[in-house]
């Protein structure tokens, strides 16, 4: 199960090839959750979306706390032992079955608590499914591991098209919120299956050295960073169901989804790819940042310009893509939309932090990034889901941009000059079309799909003509059209 570092050629080829892999898997799902929303966006209550939204945070709480950070550990060790992978694995199971326990136990209180007794039910079934996850974890984390991209391409793609169609047909036959949980179910069940067969795996019997505890050890450290983050992440669900209610909340989670959407369906699945393929290349720090610039890079070319054209369209994006009842959530996304034009970058800082071992500086960063956003969400709460919205975007470029950008250039391999350098003609492109798109604003009060669909490609013209006049980002542009047209080219 050891596995030497390859030479930096070969490094160069599995990165390019990953991202094309990955970014295939992602605008597939892209595509289906743009379809799939407004059909599930009219089939089913402003309320329906509220329950599942309330159970999320505590269901997603205990499915991130069980694991401990141990499948980044596996992905993060640059050599590891199968008896190695089995301690990990049987302390994630041994710790997700507890914490399931407590689930089924506390699910009457929280749901006498929100005054929602259907969320009992929901946080049994999101109990079961915590279990299920981690079994299914080991084989995913050993397969990127390896670096088998296609395969988990694939296995993305399978899973969003399968899950999508059953939780479109659940709610269409049915109209509950339980086809809310299809499509997580189905993946998590795909994962488990075809990545167990694919990585031919089956546990065995742990081995307790030293190696172990100090993976177990930078587990518990990014534990602890996403156990903030989760409840940073979290604090305005809960405080939002609280105060206003399953209803407000309902809006706020479907802008805010919609805002993450672009971001989690190219983010996360890249940092499957990017996490693996930096953490071997720390003995080569050129190469190293290199490769986290450029990619970067291509993720801001390929999410900001969409990004800005649906915040400043944000009327008739969220009708055409959740439903004219939907309408109030149009500013709640606007503003929650400014933020995501710059945590396209930030969101990706944490691969720096992760695959260079930075525990400590992750954790500082944890700490005053959670407080933080807390603060915001409890300043902003009196003037409901629009006021947290608000009050988060402002406290987010005012603090916390500029704290991570120092936390994350301070030390390791990728300086805070190399991160200016990187952002700044992504951001005189944004100002460029977001000037123009606002000008023709003014013309489209109402645009029709066809009015947006062009504003979007203007967008994109705008914003890849203002990077041409980079060198850098010249020289990045043509190769990576290069290597796509190497990739998809019969053979």
């Amino acid at each position: 199960m050891q596995h030497a570092s390859g030479s930096p050629m070969t490094k160069k080829v599995s990165t390019a090839r990953a991202v094309v892999f990955m970014g295939a898997a992602q605008a597939c799902r892209l595509l289906v959750t743009f379809a799939t929303a407004p059909i599930l966006g009219r089939l089913l209550h402003p309320a329906d979306f509220g329950l599942i939204a309330t159970s999320a945070p505590i269901i997603g709480f205990v499915t991130m706390i069980q694991n401990l950070g141990l499948t980044q550990a596996l992905i993060q060790r640059q050599t590891i032992t199968k008896g190695q992978a089995n301690t990990l694995f049987w302390l994630s199971v041994l710790l997700s079955l507890a914490f399931a326990v407590a689930l089924v136990v506390l699910a009457p209180f929280l749901a006498r608590f929100f005054q929602e007794p259907r969320l009992t039910g929901v946080i049994w079934a999101g109990a079961a499914l915590t279990v299920f996850s981690v079994i299914g974890e080991q084989p995913m984390a050993l397969l990127t591991r390896n670096l088998r991209f296609r395969l988990l391409a694939c296995l993305d793609i399978l899973g969003v098209v399968v899950g999508a169609a059953l939780g479109v047909a659940v709610a269409w036959y049915t109209g509950s919120y339980w086809a809310l949980l299809v499509p997580l179910i189905c993946a998590r069940t795909l994962n488990l299956f075809v990545s167990a067969i694919a990585a031919r795996w089956l546990p065995g019997r742990p081995l307790w050295d030293e190696a172990a505890r100090q993976m177990i050890g930078f587990g518990a450290g990014l534990s602890m960073f996403n156990i903030l983050n989760f409840f940073a992440r979290s604090a305005d669900n809960l405080m939002i169901a609280k105060a206003h209610g399953a209803v407000a909340l309902g809006f706020y989670d479907r802008a805010y989804r919609l805002m993450l959407l672009p971001l989690t369906q190219a983010t996360w699945p890249l940092s499957r790819v990017m996490t693996p393929i930096l953490s071997r290349l720390q003995n080569e720090p050129d190469e190293y940042r290199r490769t986290y610039l450029n990619s970067v890079s291509l993720l801001m070319m390929a999410v900001q310009p969409g990004v800005l054209c649906a915040v400043i369209f944000s009327d008739a994006t969220v009708s055409l893509l959740l439903g004219s009842r939907w309408t109030e959530a149009a500013p709640i996304f606007a503003w929650l939309g400014i933020a995501g034009l710059h945590q396209t970058f930030t969101s990706t800082l944490g691969w720096l932090f992760i695959s260079q071992g930075r525990m400590r500086d992750l954790g500082i960063v944890g700490i005053v990034a959670s407080m933080s956003t807390i603060i915001s969400f409890a300043v902003g709460l009196p003037w409901g889901p629009l006021g947290v919205a608000i009050a988060y975007v402002v406290s987010d470029y005012a603090f916390r941009l500029p704290f991570l950008w120092y936390m994350a250039g301070k030390a390791g391999y990728v300086s805070v000059g190399d991160i200016y350098r990187t952002v700044l003609p992504h951001a005189i492109g944004l100002l460029v079309g977001g000037c123009a798109l606002a000008l023709g604003r003014t013309y489209l009060h109402a645009p029709s799909i066809t009015e947006l669909g062009a504003a979007l490609v203007i967008t994109y013209a705008i914003s890849f003509a203002v990077l041409m006049l980079f060198r850098s980002k010249r020289v990045l542009i043509i190769k990576t059209l290069t290597m796509i047209h190497e990739n998809i080219r019969p053979r």
